[in-house]
């Protein structure tokens, strides 16, 4: 019953902050020159770019992985915002043999377990490791190491795409907790050419390894957003379990205000579930649009969404009290 109740408070935090920010502002003190104030909320980290998000209904806790460390940030939502929860600290996952690198993507299994991906952008193995850990308030965490068909799932890609080079940047999984799907957000000959997409790769989840793919399906951003193709940031099964949500990002010019943007869109569950489309399916209209760069999808069971921002270095600097150690937040309702 304790943990109920918790998850009753909290629901209830997270549906108060969703009806006042959409969209919210920042909480940063007013300044006195002429930047202006971040989009969401502040969030207080340490090398900062949070990438990845995941709820623990357990304890209440958002845990958030960073693309810049290795460290398992945990905080809880209050009335306040973000904060780490008494008794809790900003620690390092402890790592299996071998180090892990660029963590994109974080989702919570049915079993409680937690399931980080790096980016896979790289052939340093740090970059293309997958690894699975549980949380316990106030304690270590040892992650250890999920094995992936590396190969085959860079020949599935690749045959999806016709290009060699790709990027991960979010996970999830089915209901049963025995499906994985990647979500991939660009591809190109080779990093430095980059072009964003929305594709999600199927693999079986046994225990602690990941099978070859079963299918890749392709979607698309561009009919619903006027032509621009964004690429895929997040992807989490809906707490129904009848749908996904799913984040993209667009990362232009770190100069402009503009320059930073996404959205979240719902797709229904057998999209993915089932039998692959032959050419790209069209997502519907978006649920929302955000003015930060949007890359960790958070549900909370009976409520609304968190969204964390992975804003790069120099956008930060567009604006007023947006430090390097800080991220942003949103919590959204995204019933509609």
């Amino acid at each position: 019953m304790r943990n109920a109740g918790a998850g009753m408070v909290v629901a209830a935090l997270v549906g108060a902050w969703a009806s006042k920010a959409i969209p919210s502002v920042s909480s940063a003190p007013p300044s006195n020159d002429a930047q202006p104030r971040p989009p969401y909320h502040l969030f207080a980290g340490q090398s900062f770019e949070p990438s990845a998000a995941a709820y623990d209904p357990a304890s209440g806790h958002l845990l958030v992985l960073s693309d810049h460390d290795t460290t398992l940030y945990r905080y809880r939502l209050s009335a306040a915002g973000l904060a780490l929860p008494r008794g809790e600290r900003h620690e390092p996952l402890r790592l299996p043999e071998g180090d892990a690198a660029k963590f994109e993507g974080l989702t919570r299994l049915p079993s409680g377990d937690f399931l980080a991906t790096t980016a896979f952008d790289r052939p340093d193995p740090a970059y293309r490791r997958v690894l699975r850990f549980s949380y316990r308030p106030g304690a270590a965490v040892e992650a250890r190491q999920v094995a992936v068909d590396d190969a085959a799932l860079s020949a599935a890609i690749q045959a999806a795409t016709g290009l060699p080079w790709f990027k991960i940047e979010g996970v999830a999984v089915d209901p049963a907790g025995e499906t994985v799907f990647f979500g991939v957000r660009c591809v190109g000959e080779r990093y430095q050419e980059p072009r964003d997409v929305v594709l999600v790769v199927r693999c079986r989840l046994d225990g602690d390894r990941i099978a070859a793919p079963d299918a890749v399906v392709r979607l698309s951003s561009a009919e619903a957003l006027s032509g621009r193709a964004e690429g895929l940031s997040d992807l989490q099964l809906d707490d129904s379990g009848d749908s996904f949500l799913l984040l993209t990002s667009h990362e232009g010019p770190d100069t402009a205000l503009d320059g930073h943007s996404g959205h979240l869109f719902r797709i229904p569950a057998g999209a993915l579930l089932g039998a692959p489309p032959s050419g790209p399916v069209r997502l519907g209209g978006p649920l929302r649009q955000f003015r930060a760069k949007p890359e960790g999808l958070a549900i909370v069971p009976s409520g609304p969404v968190i969204v964390v921002f992975d804003d790069d270095r120099e956008w930060k600097h567009l604006f007023a009290g947006y430090e390097q150690s800080d991220g942003l937040f949103a919590v959204v309702d995204a019933r509609s």
